[in-house]
């Protein structure tokens, strides 16, 4: 198994002789080179690239590695999930007081244009985080997005050890998610047609709010079908799949514009607080880890042997125990059979 970790990876003339397994750590679009650096490895080697397998960490792909021969497996977010489930959060969701939040660290294209679309459509009443020294979009103010020795550069904080879910209960928890009703989520990829949800997700639902996804790729649709509510009755969902990635950001706004308004919001949040508390539940049984297992129950061998030296390695070995536990009943089962 090759591992390449997506967002450094630059092709630079390797080949490949025979069908391999690439396990893809994280996003691997290059958004300077407009490419997908492993498209052109797949394609440069005498192998044919139908016969390598794919496996990426996220949700989904339509764009240009579609046509190959992949599974979407989702550890990482698995791997994000269980850390807020073990943080132990108390939500408190009593005071909505704000219409909307966005949380900012990377400056991604799609982020900074968040900033200049939120002063064009005149949007007020809301709580953000924005962990930069300036801001170069415009007067936004930019906020103190650090509580240890993270180190703070010009345009965003590396947290280094801290964990996402810390990073939420110590720093955002209180002042920027939980007033709030509706999640503005801006998720890393912009120019691809590929589904992918992060912490920042997650921060939404434990958060107790209705999220908009601006910018990305059918992550409504992808979390509806592990589940979960995304209020398709309340917000306009059919943004995310526009062809144009400016578009898909645009109309996730204007298409929801009415939403803007905190009497209105404030009551929709009461109506449907028990489908926010669903949505909390289902996050807490971690539906992204049973996915996972679900996935190495149904591959065949040698994909299957892969998953599961991935996922006991992956962060922190996180999973070490729950791989040895399925192993052991995996082996039972076969020597029923």
């Amino acid at each position: 198994m090759i591992e390449i970790h997506g967002p450094t990876y630059k092709y630079q003339g390797e080949r490949l002789h025979q069908p391999e397994i690439i396990w893809i750590n994280d996003h691997c679009f290059n958004e300077e080179d407009q490419c997908f650096h492993i498209e052109r490895l797949l394609e440069a080697g005498p192998c044919d690239p139908q016969l390598h397998t794919l496996i990426f960490d996220h949700i989904g792909h339509d764009d240009a590695l579609s046509k190959y021969n992949s599974i979407c497996f989702p550890i990482f977010l698995a791997t994000e999930c269980q850390e807020f489930i073990e943080q132990d959060i108390v939500p408190f969701w009593d005071r909505k007081t704000s219409i909307f939040n966005f949380s900012i660290n990377k400056p991604r294209i799609h982020r900074q244009f968040l900033l200049e679309e939120i002063a064009r459509l005149g949007l007020t009443g809301y709580t953000h985080s924005l962990a930069w020294k300036f801001n170069p979009v415009n007067s936004m103010q930019v906020t103190d997005y650090k509580f240890g020795p993270e180190i703070k550069n010009e345009m965003g904080i590396r947290n280094g050890n801290f964990k996402n879910a810390k990073t939420y209960n110590e720093l955002l928890k209180k002042d920027v998610f939980e007033p709030s009703c509706i999640s503005i989520i801006t998720e890393p990829c912009f120019y691809e047609k590929e589904a992918m949800v992060t912490e920042k997700t997650f921060m939404a639902i434990v958060g107790g709010t209705i999220p908009i996804w601006f910018g990305g790729w059918k992550n409504a649709q992808y979390l509806t079908r592990l589940g979960f509510d995304v209020f398709e009755d309340v917000v306009d969902h059919s943004y995310e799949t526009l062809e144009d990635p400016y578009e898909r950001c645009t109309q996730a706004l204007e298409r929801n514009l009415h939403l803007f308004d905190l009497e209105k919001m404030q009551k929709i949040i009461v109506n449907n607080r028990h489908r926010l508390q669903y949505n909390v539940d289902l996050f807490l049984t971690n539906p992204f880890l049973q996915e996972c297992f679900k996935q190495i129950s149904q591959s065949k061998e040698p994909l299957r042997s892969s998953l599961l030296e991935i996922m006991p390695k992956f962060r922190y070995n996180l999973f070490q125990q729950q791989v040895i536990e399925y192993k052991k009943m995996d082996n039972i089962n076969d020597y029923k059979q």
